[in-house]
């Protein structure tokens, strides 16, 4: 890797982009670096870029560094653009972790198609993030540390820096008399970062001067290793029947030896957007839910995340919000209808298919299945108790009592995602109405 330089600089940058540059600029001394080199790109390439600056609110000094950024920018002749936020931590969350979100959420309210998110992640930054990840005993992903390329929204994430040391980013920043903002913060070794910052990680250049390098080089190697584990996951879960997202064939994946059951499962649960279980977590699983006796009503829950199995498949789903089945709804399905705990229904208008489209306009219940109900289906013969077909469709107890069933009166004519009922259906080649339900716990 050359010195940093502007030119340095170019040749990792993506200048096939469709969109906008939007560099983060907190600044410190990282993304004024990282500014003014793209302030001298922009001479000489055709670069769209502009600086967005979150103001947390959370140090004293946040105004003054605000107006630093924005002087600084309109001296570059930079489009600025300031988002403040309140990041005074949740309970249980830390501060830091909350101004991170925070800080996130901002940033990808203005990002559109194609634009790329700079961030200036440097080395020691990716050295420090690898150890921090090793003493919570991660595993492979959470030590490939920082990648240089995600996806970020609509459009991209990239740490053009992280190959730059911060030392040489402060000879860049001396030699052109750049000007930054130093947060007091920093110097706080209560804080994990600051006390590998400024305790360990020179100990260890002090012992292996080529410390900081190696380390981005496992975290690299760790990345790799980690692709190629997706790749195993993504074969394992197809032999595992994974005929939708949230569901696997449980005895297919007791097939696999326990480590890519292990893996398949931590990739399956992250493709899906969930909280990636612990070591022990993922052993309750395992234990508690796939080796369980066939009848077993097995549940375990973490961090927002519940996972399940029936019918010999294995389910993870958001948590459940809390809902009253014993509540009435009111629809006359002119507009979608959002019920907590439940989900969002709405109709679509067909033709000879679905409730027949006379019916709308008029008022009727939404309920929820409270034991003993009977319906004849479309195209049956005759009355089926509803627990019957649910289980014949393959519907998890757990969204039994969740699911929408309308009401005219006392008759019902429709159970969302389930069925049509006699004799309420759309006559062929006549206008009708398609129950959409978008649940909140799929």
């Amino acid at each position: 890797m050359p010195r940093f330089s502007p030119n340095a600089l170019a040749e990792i940058l993506n200048q096939d982009i469709a969109g906008h540059y939007r560099l983060a600029y907190s600044g410190g001394l990282d993304s004024t670096v990282l500014l003014h080199a793209m302030v001298e790109l922009q001479a000489s390439l055709p670069l769209s870029f502009s600086a967005l600056h979150v103001h947390h609110g959370l140090n004293p000094e946040a105004d003054a560094w605000a107006s630093h950024c924005r002087h600084e920018c309109e001296r570059h002749n930079v489009t600025y653009q300031q988002f403040n936020v309140d990041a005074t931590p949740v309970k249980g969350q830390s501060p830091e972790e909350t101004a991170r979100e925070l800080r996130y959420e901002a940033l990808a309210s203005v990002m559109q198609a194609g634009d790329v998110l700079l961030t200036a992640h440097h080395q020691d930054e990716q050295a420090e993030t690898l150890l921090l990840q090793l003493m919570r005993g991660c595993g492979v992903p959470g030590l490939a540390a920082m990648p240089f390329e995600t996806d970020f929204t609509c459009g991209k994430l990239q740490r053009p820096l992280l190959g730059f040391s911060r030392a040489e980013l402060e000879s860049y920043a001396n030699e052109r008399q750049l000007c930054w903002v130093e947060d007091g913060s920093n110097l706080d070794k209560s804080y994990d970062r600051n006390f590998m910052r400024h305790d360990i990680l020179p100990a260890l250049v002090e012992r292996w001067p080529a410390a900081i390098a190696n380390l981005q080089r496992t975290a690299s190697h760790m990345s790799e290793a980690g692709t190629l584990l997706d790749e195993l996951a993504i074969e394992d879960l197809a032999h595992c029947g994974l005929d939708n997202a949230s569901s696997l064939e449980i005895g297919r994946l007791k097939q696999l030896p326990k480590p890519r059951v292990r893996n398949a499962l931590r990739y399956w649960l992250r493709a899906r957007g969930l909280n990636v279980p612990s070591q022990s977590q993922l052993q309750q699983v395992i234990s508690d839910v796939l080796y369980s006796s066939p009848d077993a009503v097995a549940c375990v829950h973490w961090q927002g995340v519940d996972v399940r199995k029936y019918q010999g498949r294995l389910y993870a789903l958001s948590s459940m919000s809390s809902h009253d089945s014993h509540q009435t709804v009111n629809w006359d399905m002119s507009k979608p209808v959002q019920i907590n705990g439940v989900g969002r229904l709405d109709v679509r208008q067909t033709r000879g298919e679905g409730l027949s489209a006379s019916l709308m306009g008029q008022c009727y219940d939404i309920r929820f299945r409270q034991g003993g109900e009977r319906v004849q289906p479309v195209n049956r013969g005759h009355h089926h108790e509803l627990k019957k077909l649910f289980q014949e469709a393959g519907v998890p107890p757990w969204e039994r009592d969740r699911t929408p069933i309308l009401y005219k009166g006392d008759e019902i004519l429709a159970i969302a995602g389930l069925c049509i009922c006699e004799p309420y259906q759309a006559g062929k080649d006549q206008p009708g109405l398609i129950l959409e339900w978008n649940p909140d716990f799929s």
